[in-house]
């Protein structure tokens, strides 16, 4: 009788086991088959993240670029244009003629509106600092272009009224160099005009600090 309890006691320890060893191979299994399914989770994850940032760093290097190119651009604009403004407002003692006042003139509001133009084209692509650096100064400029545009139309009329002749708009030469520089003193009594060149120096040297950064 004791040795038919110890058969089946074996028997059924047997059993038991085995029931066991299959639950742990089977519990192995899900456990290994969860963690291919993680891994591959993981790694989909990680290449797209890295496809993502490549792109990105695709898109910031383009954005790079042409935001340096507009902003080269911009500075050359800036600097013929303020060699305009020099030209015309910082002449120091040196009297002008109609002529060259006039030429002085055409040469201001050409550059002037050629460098708008630039900063307007390129706008989206200019770091914030600069573009309201030239919002707040484009009051300034416009009210000093208005300004110029005027005289333009005076001695405009002046060549028309005269038929050109110089002797009849100014008597003579001497007059002509008097009365011109006297029009410009007045003009650069403007405290948009003593700004100007400020202004301009200003956003060059945002442009300039951008640059620097860079390297």
């Amino acid at each position: 009788m004791e040795n038919l309890v110890r058969q089946l006691l074996e028997t059924e320890f047997r059993e038991y086991k085995q029931y066991h060893l299959y639950i742990l191979i089977g519990f192995t299994l899900i456990i290994a088959l969860f963690q291919v399914i993680q891994t591959l989770i993981v790694t989909n994850k990680v290449e797209k993240y890295k496809n993502d940032l490549k792109k990105s760093e695709i898109r910031f290097s383009r954005y790079n670029e042409l935001q340096i190119n507009a902003l080269r651009k911009i500075y050359h604009q800036l600097a013929t244009f303020q060699l305009a403004n020099n030209l015309l407002f910082k002449n120091g003692t040196n009297k002008i003629g109609h002529t060259k006042f006039e030429n002085r003139i055409n040469e201001w509001i050409k550059n002037y509106l050629d460098c708008a133009n630039e900063l307007a084209r390129e706008k989206i692509l200019l770091p914030k600092e600069i573009k309201e650096s030239f919002s707040k100064t484009i009051k300034d400029f416009d009210e000093i272009k208005s300004v110029l545009i005027n005289e333009r139309e005076n001695l405009n009329y002046l060549e028309m009224a005269y038929s050109g002749n110089w002797n009849s708009m100014y008597e003579f030469e001497g007059n002509e160099l008097a009365i011109i520089t006297q029009k410009l003193n007045i003009i650069k009594e403007k405290d948009s005009i003593k700004n100007s060149d400020k202004h301009i120096r200003e956003l060059r040297e945002k442009i300039e600090a951008v640059f620097q950064k860079m390297e």
